[in-house]
């Protein structure tokens, strides 16, 4: 296991992050952390100094490899921008496959082609969301997306390759995974979180802001319109994204939607395990419930019977109409049987279509010159 991997894991598993800040606990954990942070920080330079000198080699797939991540612990809305970056892709006409590392699955060891029957203990949640918001529109052509889940991304690309014909690859958070050569680098930083960029243990930063000069486009991501800025200064490409709800379903049967206006003038009481707790809040917030609470659990976090009877207890505490959770919760709660009506709410990202179009154009020029190359 990587240093960086075992910093995200302690910090994720022991608390919600973003909730530390709250009750002051962050103020005296940035403060014992410092010494840490500098040197994960000198481990962090040297090695994309080896990189970026040559002296370790990435490896090259027989294919368009677009990586899409960023340099903090979660919570920026990666997910549901490599779902639309595949979307636009597929319907571009590119044969698209995506990767994901089935970050704490018991399979992440071996390449796993993500199906209806996948359980999330094999592939991941967040490969088991990327996959069901993929298959949810049958009349899409992005039920032809395949997701294929393995830490080895050099690995599960080449299965991508050889099994689907797949030529263009998006890596799911692969910002950091530099053991694999891209084509285009996208890079998700959540608005306003360069104001205080602490490398980790210390803060929630993976990479210095330095490090975005790998990157070809920037997206600054935010919870609602509202919350978006445009402060980042940049070279490269920068483009504000915000979401928004699109559907609410039963978790038993998500085949059946909910009109999302449901959630307005009702009692929402509200859990998730996700990096960034407060957007969901504030997304949730934003359709205008009468009253709203949240039950913040770590960032991808196994439910128990345990969980079910706090969150059932607290629900009705709280005289909730609605329960709801997200859909990278959702493959983690089926079993709760014979339990209120719990659902789950899929969101989307609003993104300038200048956006697409440019990854459009990158792609289709970096493929017109691999094809020159090999004439």
């Amino acid at each position: 296991m990587s240093i960086r991997l075992f910093l995200e894991q302690s910090i994720t598993r022991s608390y919600p992050f973003s909730s530390w800040w709250k009750n002051g606990i962050a103020v005296v954990i940035c403060i014992l952390f410092i010494p840490f942070s500098w040197l994960y920080s000198l481990v962090v330079f040297s090695r994309n100094t080896l990189y970026d000198l040559g002296w370790l080699k990435p490896k090259i797939l027989p294919s368009q490899v677009i990586s899409v991540g960023n340099i903090t612990v979660g919570g920026t809305g990666k997910t549901p921008h490599v779902v639309y970056l595949a979307k636009f892709l597929d319907q571009k006409g590119f044969r698209v496959a995506v990767l994901t590392a089935g970050y704490r699955s018991k399979s992440n060891k071996q390449v796993v082609v993500v199906s209806d029957d996948t359980p999330v203990s094999v592939c991941g949640d967040e490969a088991l969301m990327i996959y069901r918001q993929l298959t949810a529109d049958q009349s899409q052509k992005s039920r032809n997306v395949p997701v294929l889940s393995c830490r080895n991304r050099y690995q599960s690309g080449l299965q991508a390759v050889h099994q689907f014909g797949s030529e263009v690859l998006i890596v799911d958070d692969g910002f950091q995974h530099r053991q694999l050569e891209r084509m285009i680098d996208i890079v998700l930083i959540k608005s306003g979180n360069h104001l205080a960029p602490k490398l980790l243990p210390a803060g929630a930063f993976r990479e210095p802001l330095s490090s975005l000069g790998r990157a070809d486009i920037i997206i600054q991501s935010s919870p609602t319109k509202l919350d978006s800025t445009d402060n980042l200064d940049t070279n490269q490409p920068v483009f504000n994204s915000y979401y928004r709800a699109t559907r609410l379903y039963p978790i038993h049967a998500p085949e059946r939607q909910i009109n999302i206006d449901e959630i307005k003038g009702a009692r929402v009481f509200a859990f998730c395990g996700i990096g960034n707790p407060s957007g969901f809040s504030k997304l949730v917030q934003n359709l205008d419930p009468s009253n709203f609470s949240l039950m913040i659990f770590s960032d991808h976090h196994q439910y128990d019977m345990t969980d079910l009877q706090r969150i059932h207890q607290a629900s009705v505490s709280f005289g909730a109409d609605l329960i709801i959770t997200t859909e990278k919760d959702q493959p983690k709660i089926t079993t709760w049987n014979n339990q209120p009506n719990i659902y789950a709410v899929s969101v989307e990202p609003v993104i300038p279509e200048a956006f697409g179009l440019l990854v459009d154009t990158l792609l289709r020029k970096g493929i017109g010159e691999t094809k020159a190359s090999m004439e």
